[in-house]
C-alpha cells in the first residue's frame, strides 16, 4: 500500500502466518522467511513466481537483505547463530556463534554494520562489523526488546521496549549506543513490526488490525495509515523507498585497505577473501597497495584549462583572472562583455558561437533557463535554506546555525526541540494553530474586544495582547492560566505590540488624537534584533517607510520608503539577519537585510490583503485580511504557496512559538530554569548544573551531595548568606519575623519571578518584590497614572511607549557589590549571584581553600575513548548536551575539565563506566573473565608441553639418522677388488663381499 493508506494490491499469496520480511529495491524484488519452517523465498514485486533459496534452519528470528554486497543474513534464535548467503542462495557460511536468542536483525551496508537484539536474563542490542570481523554490546536493558528498526539517514537504531508491569516505550540511540531517546507510547508485543522513513516511525497494530505511524523525535499521538482494517493482522512491516536503501559513493573496504586519502574501493568476490584496494577516479594506489593518493591532474599539464587550474582531492577544476569568465565547456576563459539585445543578466555575457550566454559569479552556475544562476553568490543561495558554503566554483554545501540539523535533503535546515506552532490574533480571540494548519485552540476569547497586536515572552512563557476596543494591554500564560491586565489607564487604540524578550521590555503603538497629528489612523508593528539592540517598525502615515531605531528611540534609520502604500506587517529572519514586510494595498511581500539592501518582491497580488507574517525555519505565514485566512509561502523563492487555515474572523499578528525562534532568550530568569542550583541558557533551553561538592540527580534539575552516603537527595544552595533586607510593605508584615526557607519548599509554590519566597509564621511564602502588587505567585507591576505620565513615549506620526513589565536583574558580578572569595567564581542570577570556588580550591564560595596535592579520586581516558571512573567534585561540571544518555539507568554524568573525562554516578545496584552492569552481572563477567585467563594459562602451557616433545622428537630422529648414515659408511669401504659384467654394465669387484 502508498503511505496513505490507497492502492493496497497483493504481491505474494499463500506466505504462511509467520514471516519475517526485507527488500531489494533496486532489483524490485521481496524477501520473506517462514520463522517456523525455516525456508528464505524471494520473488519479484511485478508478479514472477516465487525462488525458495535456502530450507535448512528452523526456527529463524530476523531476516536482512545487504542490497550493496548483495547478501542474505539471517539468525537462529535455538542456536544463536547468524548466517549469510549470497542473493541467488549460493555460498551459505556461518559469521557468528554462540549467540544467546538473536532476533530483528537489521543491516547498514554502507558502514558494514550487523545490528540485533539479544535475549536472554539481560536483553542488549549488539553490533558486528563485518569489515573488521569485530563484535560490540551497544545498549543492556532490564526491559524486554523487540521489533529492531534503523534510521540510515540519521544513523540511529529504533526499537520498543516493554517493562515489567507491560508498559511500553519506543527508544533511539546512535550506532555506538549513545544518545539515547525513549519516548512512552502504547504498544502491543504480538506480532509487532516498526519501520522507520523520514520523520515518521511506522508499525502495525495487531488489535484494530491497521498500520499506524507516530513521530520518531516526540511521539504522541499516533495516526492511522489505512482507515479500513485489513483482512488480517500484519506481523511485519517495512517501508520500501530509495532513502531507506542508499547506494554508498564508494564501499568500504576490508582490512589491509588503509582509506588514507580517497576513497578505496574494495573487490573482493566473497567475503572470505582479504581484498585488495582499487581507487576511484582521481586517486592512484601508493606504492605499498595499501591506500589512496590524490593525483595532482594540474601538475601533468593535461587538464585542458586555457588559463588557471586549481586541484583537489580526487579532481580539479579550471580558473579565469579577474574581467574573464569560463565558457561552458568550463575549461576555456573568455573576457565578460556587456550583454545586447533582450538577454537580462546580472553579470555579463560570453560570446560563443551559439550566441551571447549569461555570466554567473565565482560559485554559482547557470541554470537551464540560460539566464539565472543557482549557487552560494546568486539570489537562491544555492537552494540551502541557511549557510552555503561554496567548495569548488561548480558546488557549494548546504549547513545550518546551531540548533538546526541538516534535512536528509542536503539543504533545509530543521529546527531541534519541539514542534513549532502558530498564535494568531482573531479579533475576537487568540488562536493557537499547527504550521500546516490543524490542531485550532483558542487561548483567550474576547467578544467584545478587537485584538490585533500580539506578541510571545519565551523566557516567562506569557502571551501578551492588545485590545484596541477595551484600550487594555493583558497577557496569560500559555501552560494556562488567568489573564492579568498590565496596562489600562490613558491609552486610546494600542495596535502594534512587541515584547523584548532579551531586555526585558514591552513596547506598544498607540493613536492619540490630541497630538494633532496630520494622519492619526497608523498602524505600526515591531520587531527585536536582539544583539543589535534594535527596534524595527512600519509606517503607513503620509510618508509610508519602514525603520529602525535603537531601543532609546535614537539613530533612526530609513530601511525602506519607495514603492510603499501600507506597510503593515514586519518580521525578522534572525538566521538569514533579513526583513520581511508586507502592504495591505499594493499586496506586496517584500524582503531585504536588516539595512534595506539587496532588497527583492517576493509576491506580488497573489494575497488579497496582507496584514502581518511571520518566519521560521523555511516557511513564511501570512495572514490575509480580504480572503480571511492564513496562507504560508517558501521564503526565499515566493513559491508553494498555500492555504493553511481558513474561515477566520479578521487574522491580524502572528507569531511563532518555539525556543529558537526568538534567539537569546535566557530562560534561566524565571523561577531559575526550573534548576534546583546552576542554571545555563542555551539554546532557549535550561541547562541545570550544580555548585561544587555537588551532582546532578537524574530529573537533571536537582542536586545531590557528592559523598552523600545515603542516597538522599539535599536541594539547593546549602551556603549561608543573609536574606537582604526590603523596604517594600508587600514584603515585610511589622508582626512578622521574616526568614529564608528551604529552596525545596519554594520550588513547589513556583512563586513569580517577581516575587521572593520567605517563610512567614513558620510557612514558606511567596512576597511581591518593591513595585510589583499580588499573591506572590502572580505578581503585577504597579502602573498607576503618575508613572503613566513617565512612560518613555515617543511619537513621529503616532506614539511610540516602552513599559517594563519584568524586574530587572542585578548584576552583582559586573558591579562589583558579590561576597565571592578571591578564589572563586561569581556567577550571576535572577535577584541573586551564586559563588563558585575555582579548580584547585574547595569551599561554599565566600571562602574558598586550596585542595590537597593528593586526591583519592582518580580517572584516566578522555572524550574519545570515554572512560569513566571518579576525581576531585571541585572540578566536576555538567556533561554536555550530546552526553546527556552517557550514563545508563538513571546514572548521573559529570565531566572532569582538568582531565577530559567523563564519569558516572550509578544509583545503588548498579555499577561500570556508564553503569551498565548490575551488581549480579558484575559479578558474572568477573568470574567469567578469571576463567578466561585460567583457560589462557592452561592453552600457553599445552602450548608449550607440545613443544618440548616436538624438539624431543626432532631430537631422536636426528642421533638414529646419524648413526644408520655412518654404519652405511663402514660397509662402501670394505668394497674392493673384481669387476662383474651385468646387463651390459662392468663392474669392478677386488675382493669378496
Amino acid at each position: 500500500m502508498d503511505l496513505d493508506g490507497k492502492n493496497q494490491r497483493r504481491l505474494v499469496a499463500g506466505v504462511a502466518s509467520s514471516i519475517l520480511l526485507d527488500f531489494h529495491f533496486r532489483e524490485e524484488r521481496v524477501y520473506w522467511a517462514n520463522k517456523h519452517t525455516g525456508v528464505i523465498y524471494k520473488a519479484s514485486v511485478r508478479g514472477a513466481h516465487r525462488q525458495k533459496l535456502y530450507s535448512s534452519d528452523k526456527h529463524i528470528t530476523g531476516l536482512a537483505v545487504d542490497w550493496i554486497w548483495n547478501s542474505v543474513y539471517w539468525t537462529s534464535g535455538e542456536k544463536g547463530k547468524i548466517k549469510r548467503m549470497d542473493k541467488n542462495g549460493k555460498n551459505e557460511r556461518t559469521l557468528l556463534r554462540h549467540l544467546t536468542q538473536p532476533s530483528s536483525l537489521t543491516v547498514d551496508p554502507t558502514n558494514r554494520f550487523l545490528f540485533w537484539l539479544s535475549g536472554g536474563m539481560i536483553p542488549s542490542i549488539q553490533r558486528y562489523d563485518v569489515a573488521g570481523q569485530m563484535k560490540t554490546t551497544l545498549i543492556k536493558m532490564s526491559e524486554q526488546l523487540r521489533a529492531l528498526s534503523i534510521d540510515r539517514q540519521e544513523k540511529r537504531l529504533f526499537w520498543v521496549q516493554f517493562g515489567l508491569q507491560g508498559e511500553s516505550a519506543i527508544a533511539s540511540c546512535d550506532y555506538n549506543g549513545n544518545v539515547l531517546h525513549i519516548i512512552d507510547h502504547p504498544l502491543q508485543a504480538q506480532s509487532l513490526g516498526i519501520s522507520v522513513f523520514l520523520e515518521h516511525l511506522y508499525y502495525n497494530d495487531a488489535a484494530s488490525q491497521v498500520i499506524k505511524k507516530v513521530n520518531k523525535h516526540t511521539g504522541g499521538q499516533s495516526l492511522s495509515v489505512n482507515i479500513k482494517p485489513m483482512a488480517k493482522p500484519a506481523v511485519d512491516i517495512k517501508v520500501v523507498h530509495p532513502l531507506n536503501q542508499p547506494m554508498a559513493d564508494s564501499q568500504s573496504s576490508f582490512p589491509g585497505c588503509d582509506e588514507q586519502r580517497g576513497n578505496c574501493v574494495d573487490v573482493c568476490s566473497s567475503l572470505a577473501e582479504q581484498g585488495t584496494c582499487q581507487c576511484s577516479e582521481g586517486f592512484a594506489l601508493n606504492k605499498q597497495g595499501t591506500h589512496c593518493e590524490d593525483v595532482n591532474e594540474c601538475a601533468f599539464w593535461n587538464h585542458g584549462c586555457s588559463l588557471g587550474c586549481e586541484n583537489i582531492p580526487g579532481s580539479y577544476f579550471c580558473t579565469c583572472p579577474k574581467g574573464y569568465a569560463l565558457l561552458p565547456d568550463r575549461k576555456t576563459c573568455q573576457e565578460i562583455t556587456p550583454c545586447e539585445g533582450n538577454i537580462k543578466c546580472g553579470h555579463g555575457c560570453l560570446t560563443t558561437d551559439e550566441g551571447a550566454v549569461c555570466v554567473c559569479p565565482e560559485g554559482s552556475l547557470l541554470k537551464e533557463d540560460g539566464q539565472a544562476c543557482t549557487g552560494c553568490s546568486s539570489a537562491d543561495r544555492g537552494g540551502c535554506s541557511q549557510l552555503c558554503t561554496p567548495v569548488t566554483p561548480s558546488r557549494w554545501q548546504c549547513g545550518c546555525v546551531p540548533g538546526y540539523q541538516l534535512h536528509h535533503d542536503g539543504k533545509r535546515c530543521i529546527a531541534s526541540g519541539p514542534p513549532p506552532y502558530l498564535l494568531v490574533a482573531n479579533l475576537v480571540d487568540v488562536r493557537q494553530i499547527n504550521p500546516d494548519g490543524t490542531g485550532d485552540q483558542t487561548l483567550v476569547e474576547e467578544p467584545r474586544g478587537t485584538i490585533i497586536g500580539l506578541d510571545y515572552d519565551p523566557v516567562q512563557n506569557n502571551v501578551y495582547f492588545a485590545s484596541t476596543s477595551q484600550k487594555t494591554i493583558e497577557r496569560v500564560d500559555l501552560n494556562g492560566g488567568s489573564r492579568e491586565l498590565l496596562v489600562s489607564d490613558g491609552l486610546e487604540s494600542p495596535e502594534g505590540l512587541a515584547i523584548d524578550w532579551v531586555y526585558r521590555r514591552m513596547y506598544w503603538t498607540d493613536k492619540r488624537c490630541s497630538l494633532g497629528l496630520i494622519k492619526p489612523l497608523c498602524l505600526i508593528y515591531n520587531a527585536f534584533f536582539y544583539f543589535l539592540r534594535k527596534l524595527f517598525w512600519t509606517d503607513i502615515g503620509a510618508q509610508p517607510v519602514v525603520e529602525s531605531a535603537s531601543l532609546e528611540g535614537k539613530d533612526r534609520v530609513v530601511i525602506a520608503s519607495t514603492n510603499l502604500v501600507s506597510p503593515s506587517g514586519l518580521t525578522i529572519d534572525f538566521t538569514a539577519d533579513r526583513l520581511f514586510w508586507c502592504d495591505q494595498s499594493s499586496g506586496l511581500v517584500e524582503t531585504s537585510a536588516l539595512d534595506g539592501s539587496d532588497r527583492q518582491v517576493l509576491l506580488e497580488n497573489q494575497v488579497g490583503r496582507p496584514f502581518d507574517l511571520a518566519v521560521f525555519e523555511d516557511r513564511l505565514w501570512i495572514s490575509d485580511w480580504e480572503h480571511r485566512q492564513l496562507r504560508s509561502v517558501h521564503k526565499w523563492t515566493g513559491k508553494k504557496l498555500q492555504r493553511i487555515h481558513d474561515h477566520m474572523v479578521q487574522p491580524a499578528s502572528i507569531v511563532v512559538v518555539h525556543p529558537l525562534a526568538k534567539p537569546g532568550a535566557d530562560v534561566c530568569l524565571h523561577l531559575n530554569g526550573g534548576c534546583a542550583q546552576v542554571c545555563e541558557s542555551i539554546l532557549g533551553f535550561a541547562h541545570c548544573s550544580c555548585l561544587p561538592r555537588y551532582v546532578l540527580s537524574a530529573d537533571r534539575k536537582s542536586c545531590l551531595l557528592a559523598d552523600a552516603s545515603n542516597g538522599t537527595a539535599e536541594s539547593g544552595d546549602r551556603e549561608s548568606t543573609e536574606v537582604t533586607s526590603l523596604k517594600n510593605k508587600t514584603f515585610n508584615d511589622e508582626g512578622t519575623p521574616l526568614t529564608t526557607p528551604d529552596q525545596n519548599e519554594c520550588y513547589s509554590l513556583r512563586c513569580d519571578v517577581n516575587a521572593q519566597c520567605l517563610m512567614n509564621a513558620g510557612s514558606p511564602t511567596c512576597l511581591c518584590l518593591e513595585g510589583f502588587t499580588g499573591d506572590g505567585q502572580l505578581c503585577v507591576g504597579d502602573y498607576n497614572e503618575e508613572k503613566r505620565k513617565n512612560l518613555n513615549c515617543k511619537s513621529s506620526t503616532v506614539t511610540l511607549c516602552v513599559f517594563s513589565p519584568f524586574v530587572l536583574d542585578i548584576d552583582e558580578c559586573k558591579q562589583g557589590t558579590h561576597k565571592c572569595d578571591n578564589n572563586a567564581e561569581c556567577q550571576n542570577t535572577l535577584g541573586k549571584h551564586l559563588c563558585k570556588c575555582q579548580a584547585g580550591y574547595h569551599g561554599n564560595g565566600k571562602t574558598c581553600q586550596e585542595l590537597e596535592t593528593t586526591s583519592p579520586w582518580v580517572t584516566t581516558g578522555s572524550p574519545a575513548d570515554v572512560t569513566t571512573q571518579h576525581h576531585n567534585s571541585n572540578s566536576v561540571q555538567t556533561c554536555p548536551s550530546t552526553h546527556e544518555s552517557y550514563c545508563l539507568y538513571q546514572g548521573v554524568c559529570f565531566y572532569f575539565p582538568e582531565m577530559e573525562s567523563y564519569a558516572c554516578n550509578c544509583v545503588s545496584g548498579y555499577m561500570g563506566e556508564r553503569c551498565q552492569f548490575s551488581d549480579l552481572e558484575w559479578w558474572d563477567l568477573q568470574q567469567a573473565e578469571e576463567e578466561k585467563r585460567r583457560n589462557v594459562v592452561i592453552a600457553a602451557c599445552m602450548v608449550v608441553l607440545v613443544s618440548l616433545l616436538s624438539i624431543a622428537a626432532c631430537v631422536t630422529y636426528y642421533w638414529k639418522e646419524k648413526e644408520k648414515l655412518s654404519k652405511d659408511g663402514k660397509i662402501k669401504m670394505s668394497c674392493r677388488g673384481n669387476v662383474w659384467k651385468k646387463g651390459g654394465n662392468l663392474i669392478k669387484q677386488e675382493d669378496d663381499v
